[in-house]
């Protein structure tokens, strides 16, 4: 199983926060950076990071799976 770890580097104007999302896995490590709104808490903060990266990694999923069918 992947380890997910999840960082808030700072906060921004207009209530932004910059968190890093670092994913390690058996392939290889990747590191996001993810911008939010200010969500009230960081429990609350942290579940809109992991949603914002998973809508991430699923439209990235679908771009390659398009170009490797595409390739063939």
């Amino acid at each position: 199983m992947s380890e997910i770890k999840l960082t808030k580097v700072e906060e921004r104007p207009g209530g932004q926060l910059l968190y890093y999302v670092r994913v390690n896995t058996a392939v290889g490590k990747v590191e996001l950076p993810i911008a939010i709104t200010e969500q009230g808490s960081d429990a609350l903060n942290e579940t809109k990071v992991l949603q914002s990266s998973l809508a991430l990694a699923e439209e990235l999923k679908g771009s390659i799976k398009f170009h490797l069918e595409a390739q063939l």
